[in-house]
C-alpha cells in the first residue's frame, strides 16, 4: 500500500491540499533510481492455483483494465508487471464478483487499477524508490501482497472513468476519502464506490479512495507469478 506523500517527479511538482493554507513546506522528492532491469522468472501457474488464486478475467466479466503498473503510465515511469492479470485469493475474488453485479445494475463499469502483487514486484518497486513511506517493505508486504487488496473505481456504461477528484496513485490530501476540496460529483462517486465495496465485505483506506482490502481472512506475503501466456 502506497502511504499519503506529496511527490516531485520529473520536475512536476504535484501539490494539493484540502485543508486551509500553512506556512509553505519543503517539497518531498522521490527519486526513482534507474536501475538495471533483471529478468523475473515467470513460473506456470501452480496446480493449486484453483485453490488458492482466483483470476479475475476482467474483459470477459465487462470491467475496465487500467493495471497502470503493467505499462509505464504509473507514478515511477517504469513496467513493473510483465502483463496486466488480477488476482485474488478465493474468499475475496467472490466478494469483488458482488461488487461488479452492484455496478452493472446500475449502468456502471468497474475499473481495475491493481490486485494481487508478487512479493518479488514489490521488491522491484522498493527497490526503485527505496523509501517505506512510499512503497512498503517487501519483507512486511501489504494487502496487495496478500492477493486482499484491490485499487478500484468506476466508470461509465461507455468505460469512461467517472470524476473522483484525482486521478489514481496521487499522493495529495486530496485523495483522501473526505477531502472537502473536491467537486459535488466526485464526492457522490467517492461515497457510490464506498458503498458498494462495503456492502461486498471490503473495508476502504481513508487516504487512498480507490484502496479497498478484504480483512474477513489473513494470508502471507506471496510470491506467486502469474503466467502471461
Amino acid at each position: 500500500m502506497l502511504k499519503n506523500i506529496t511527490i516531485v517527479l520529473a520536475g512536476a511538482n504535484l501539490l494539493f491540499s484540502c485543508k486551509d493554507p500553512e506556512p509553505a513546506q519543503p517539497d518531498v522528492t522521490i527519486a526513482v533510481k534507474d536501475t538495471i532491469e533483471q529478468p523475473v522468472e515467470v513460473a506456470e501457474e501452480p496446480e493449486s492455483t484453483g485453490i488458492e488464486w482466483k483470476e479475475i478475467k476482467m474483459g470477459e466479466l465487462g470491467m475496465v483494465q487500467q493495471i497502470h503498473y503493467a505499462d509505464t503510465t504509473n507514478f515511477m515511469h517504469r513496467q513493473i508487471y510483465p502483463c496486466a492479470k488480477c488476482f485474488l485469493r478465493p474468499e475475496a475474488a467472490p466478494a469483488l464478483m458482488t461488487v461488479n453485479t452492484s455496478a452493472m445494475s446500475k449502468h456502471l463499469k468497474l475499473v481495475l487499477f491493481d490486485c494481487y502483487r508478487p512479493k518479488v514486484f514489490q521488491q522491484k518497486m522498493y527497490d526503485m524508490v527505496q523509501n517505506p513511506d512510499y512503497v512498503a517493505e517487501p519483507v512486511k508486504g501489504s494487502m496487495h501482497n496478500r492477493g486482499l487488496a484491490v485499487d478500484i473505481a468506476l466508470a461509465d456504461s461507455s468505460g469512461v472513468l467517472l470524476e473522483f477528484g484525482t486521478p489514481f496513485d496521487d499522493f495529495t490530501d486530496k485523495a483522501h476519502y473526505d477531502c472537502n476540496d473536491i467537486s459535488a460529483e466526485a464526492k457522490n462517486n467517492r461515497k457510490l464506490l464506498r458503498d458498494i465495496m462495503v456492502d461486498a465485505g471490503f473495508t476502504p483506506y481513508k487516504n487512498e479512495w480507490w484502496h479497498f482490502n478484504y480483512t474477513a481472512v489473513k494470508y502471507p506475503v506471496d510470491d506467486f507469478v502469474w503466467n502471461c501466456n
